[in-house]
């Protein structure tokens, strides 16, 4: 079977050449993984996935960057992706001093002694829109608890839905690409890349 090419770093042209380059400014070469070279095959698309990702992974809103991204990592965590929890744990542990103990907390979050209560409530109905475990009222008034506003439920339901996305790709998609052929200078880790076809 031909597997799903991937559009290579060294190989792309001027216009997602240019969005490679600021996905590196903007997280780190280490962070130019292979899905955006995934969406790279059509360059409306990778626009799109990159702005939303930057915007609710990097740029300023109404939530902490660091809780969004938590976000990502339980996303990842539920999916059971082993390099999308290894992106997001070496994302929060360079980008927003966390440490190890607190990423795990955070996959933890609901038997977590330490974990803020806001942080609770706001991965735990991150997980059920991502998820399909529907809501209730009482999980929109305790996001209000903690002074969360519409746009910051906004910036929720999106991370939720775009990295429970991102982890279905990587499972489901993922192991039909080309990723072994990536450059291993724009992965998080040397576990990412063990794990890049899996």
């Amino acid at each position: 079977m031909d597997k799903v090419k991937l559009v290579q770093p060294d190989f792309a042209d001027d216009e997602v050449a240019a969005i490679f380059d600021d996905i590196r400014k903007t997280k780190g070469a280490n962070f130019l993984t292979p899905t955006w070279g995934f969406f790279a095959l059509d360059i409306e698309l990778l626009k799109g996935w990159w702005t939303l990702t930057k915007r609710l992974q990097m740029t300023e809103g109404s939530l902490p960057k660091p809780l969004l991204n938590a976000i990502s990592l339980v996303c990842a965590a539920e999916v059971d992706c082993p390099r999308c929890i290894n992106n997001h744990q070496t994302h929060l542990i360079e980008h927003f001093d966390m440490t190890m103990d607190g990423v795990m907390e955070c996959i933890d979050f609901e038997n977590s002694k330490t974990l803020d209560p806001m942080w609770k409530d706001v991965l735990r109905f991150a997980r059920k829109v991502a998820f399909n475990e529907g809501t209730v009222e009482a999980d929109f008034e305790a996001l209000r608890s903690h002074g969360i506003d519409d746009v910051g439920i906004a910036e929720i339901v999106s991370m939720a839905m775009l990295e429970s996305g991102m982890a279905r790709h990587a499972v489901g998609v993922a192991p039909f690409e080309n990723g072994d052929e990536w450059p291993r200078d724009n992965l998080p880790s040397k576990f990412y890349g063990e794990n890049v076809n899996r």
